[in-house]
């Protein structure tokens, strides 16, 4: 009788945990993805138009998120808040990028977007 109920125990034990590990994993799984999404270097996008939509779209939501976690945050704060990031991420070409200074005539697509964003938050400050 005690190897019935053991029997049993396990099959029930095996009907709860796979379904648990499951749903954990499909979780995990795609909690993941979208933190990584937020999280490449702006040089791993392409260098086209979805490449350029994409990055857009990743800073501007983790703008976003920096502004919702931070309410009084300046320009300043999301500047080196980005660059932190990067250098979190080791973004070599866009912190090596970002410490050139002078001519830009040759600007990479993000790069532009980065100065979009800033001057949107600039005159987004400014005005209030």
């Amino acid at each position: 009788m005690g190897l019935i109920n053991n029997k049993n125990m396990k099959k029930k034990l095996h009907y709860i945990l796979i379904p648990i590990i499951l749903i954990s994993l499909c979780f995990v799984l795609y909690f993941q993805k979208n933190l990584n999404t937020h999280q490449k270097c702006p040089e791993a996008y392409a260098e086209n138009d979805i490449g350029t939509k994409e990055y857009r779209n990743a800073l501007i939501d983790w703008t976003t998120e920096f502004f919702k976690v931070n309410p009084k945050a300046t320009i300043s704060d999301w500047s080196i808040a980005k660059f932190k990031l990067w250098e979190d991420h080791q973004c070599e070409i866009a912190i090596q990028r970002s410490k050139m200074s002078g001519d830009v005539k040759d600007l990479k697509q993000w790069e532009k977007i980065d100065y979009e964003v800033q001057s949107s938050l600039d005159k987004t400050i400014n005005n209030n």
